[in-house]
């Protein structure tokens, strides 16, 4: 099918016009995008879900749009459009009945929890914890209200062994942000079923969250409430948010509304087929005007509605760079909106000719404040990500630590150590482990052998990531060494493969302190303040399979290999030597040549 022909005006509007349901006391104005229909009908329902409609309004033809006025009051209606004899779910909803099959019309006042105006993020040092929502809380032996839901972001939760939980255990640990995996609606899960799970990567909609996280998913207004809440609470405690935004593929291409009411506009096509990069069936047209322009005004709203402090794009790499970009700068036009954190993935994924994907090939051209998780980083330290498992630097495969310190400096060294992709400190995520593939602890054990030391991997893992430049990145419960039994891919494995294990969290809590430990001297070191540090200096190891090196006022060594290694340095004068591989609280006075034994690290401040 051709595409349908944009006039200028058409594209004008979509650049001037709000689409979807704008309420007021007074009335409401709808305003869809559908440039192929005929007509379109505007159907208003009492309730989400199997109710007639209280009223049809046939709507009126503006260039590539259809808009109608309703005059009165319409808050806690719900609404959807007939168009082609399909019943469609505005795209531009602002929130839905139960299993999104109806939009919902609001005030949106009547969403915010008390003291929202006052609500607000000091923005911190990135250190990011990654977490599904209902695994947070989904663990039977926390003592824990509405589990599994936005309302158990909660403080006061202590675990079996009475230390903290939640939220009291991640401002305890000292982590600047929690990024959710997605709570935009997702299709592949059933509202009304308490037992469904999915991470949420097959969405439904981009302006409203998901209703399964809801204690009451039948009624538009308390989702949205609760996720604030869950916002608010966060903020209140020191931590930032995140969303997981999923723009670059929907769950069905076939039956989703953007489709129905725009058919080919936002998809990418090969002749008569929708392309695949997503490997889900079909890819989103970024390049677009519809596409581009939802994704600006999704993201926009959900930093201004929902004081959100970041973005994590899914498959990235099948967005333009022009979009990319322009998303940096529209947010950055927002009060605050410089502060608000953008990375993605930067797989490659095969876009169409001439477009600039925003992939590893093509980092040089994304604004510097756009950062990738870097996977060069990541197998040199944990070894493969996916295929077949392969050892790091972590497992004693020493070849590996080539690929660390061509990233630690967050790319600087690249001409210096290798690599295939040059990235600046402030375009980087470093990381070991993420929702995808094995944890870091399954991965360990998959590739060594009995007797094999995962505590002391861990903690040398936890080192290198909080001492290199760029962002580090956690997977929640990377910390107490979580486990999910060995699965790759627990997308929809449920609370038993998926649940954060806070038993472990008591077992392990000498870990936890370790990384706790290390992220607060991490926050003590000023020169990470910068976003591109340029205060990084190697210093020479004698042993080749160890590294060295000083940033800021700090000196880091990490020594993973069989033997000791001696580093000199006298040019730094009296240092406070503060961690090793067991600890990260020692308060020692050294200088010198230093000697750090195999398996071990180093970490002093120098004294001014």
């Amino acid at each position: 099918m051709a595409l349908p022909f944009f006039s200028t005006t058409g594209k004008q509007i979509m650049k001037k016009q709000a689409l979807g349901a704008v309420w007021s006391k007074e009335k409401t104005t709808f305003r869809v995008f559908a440039p192929s229909a005929s007509e379109v009908t505007l159907r208003i329902y009492e309730r989400g879900e199997d109710s007639p409609a209280v009223l049809t309004v046939p709507m009126e033809r503006e260039d590539v749009f259809f808009h109608a006025t309703l005059q009165g009051d319409f808050d806690g209606k719900y609404y959807t459009y007939e168009v082609n004899g399909e019943e469609v779910v505005d795209p531009y909803a602002k929130s839905a009945g139960v299993n999104g099959k109806r939009g919902f019309i609001f005030d949106p006042a009547t969403t915010n929890p008390e003291g929202w105006e006052n609500d607000c993020f000091e923005p911190k040092m990135p250190i990011i914890w990654e977490v599904h929502v209902r695994d947070f809380s989904s663990d039977y032996s926390l003592s824990v209200q509405n589990k599994g839901k936005y309302a158990a972001f909660q403080t006061g939760v202590k675990t079996p062994a009475g230390r903290t939980a939640l939220i009291d255990y991640l401002k305890e640990l000292g982590v600047t942000y929690v990024h959710l995996l997605p709570v935009m609606d997702m299709k592949s899960v059933d509202e009304k079923n308490p037992d469904d799970y999915n991470w949420g990567y097959d969405p439904a909609s981009y302006f409203y969250p998901e209703g399964s996280y809801s204690l009451n998913p039948y009624d538009g207004r308390m989702r949205v409430k609760e996720l604030k809440t869950l916002i608010k609470t966060l903020h209140e405690n020191g931590i930032g948010v995140i969303l997981d935004a999923v723009y670059n593929h929907v769950y069905k291409v076939e039956t989703s509304n953007l489709q129905l009411l725009a058919p080919n506009c936002y998809f990418r096509m090969d002749g008569e087929k929708f392309r695949n990069g997503s490997g889900c069936g079909n890819e989103t047209a970024s390049e677009r005007t519809p596409m581009r322009n939802l994704m600006l005004d999704s993201t926009r709203y959900w930093v201004e509605e929902y004081h959100v402090d970041g973005f994590r794009f899914d498959l990235m790499g099948l967005h333009d760079v022009q979009t990319m970009n322009r998303i940096r700068e529209s947010i950055d036009a927002l009060p605050g909106g410089k502060d608000v954190l953008m990375y993605g993935e930067p797989w490659y994924c095969e876009c169409p000719r001439g477009i600039f994907p925003a992939d590893l090939s093509h980092i040089h051209l994304l604004n510097d404040r756009i950062a990738i998780f870097n996977p060069e980083l990541r197998d040199g330290i944990r070894g493969a990500h996916f295929g077949n498992s392969r050892p790091g630097y972590l497992q004693g495969n020493m070849e590996s630590l080539r690929k660390i310190k061509a990233w630690i400096a967050g790319g600087t060294c690249i001409n210096e150590f290798g690599g295939g992709f040059r990235i600046k400190p402030s375009q980087q995520i470093a990381y070991c482990a993420s929702h995808d593939d094995y944890t870091l602890f399954d991965q360990l054990m998959n590739t060594t052998w009995p007797g094999f030391d995962g505590v002391r991997a861990h903690k040398m893992s936890a080192f290198i990531l909080l001492s290199c430049l760029g962002i580090p990145f956690f997977q929640a419960g990377e910390e107490f060494l979580r486990t999910k039994g060995g699965w790759k891919n627990s997308y929809n494995a449920g609370d038993r493969v998926n649940h954060l294990d806070w038993k472990r969290r008591d077992y392990f809590d000498g870990v936890v302190r370790y990384y706790r430990g290390l992220i607060a001297i991490r926050k003590s070191n000023k020169a990470f303040l910068s976003p591109n540090c340029a205060d990084f200096a190697w210093i020479p190891s004698s042993n080749p399979d160890a590294a060295a090196y000083a940033i800021g006022d700090y000196i880091y060594c990490f020594n993973n290999s069989e033997a000791e290694t001696k580093i000199d340095l006298s040019k730094y004068g009296k240092l406070l030597w503060l961690a090793d591989i067991d600890r990260t609280d020692l308060s020692e006075e050294t200088e010198g040549s230093v000697i750090v034994p195999a398996h071990n690290v180093f970490l002093a401040k120098m004294i001014r």
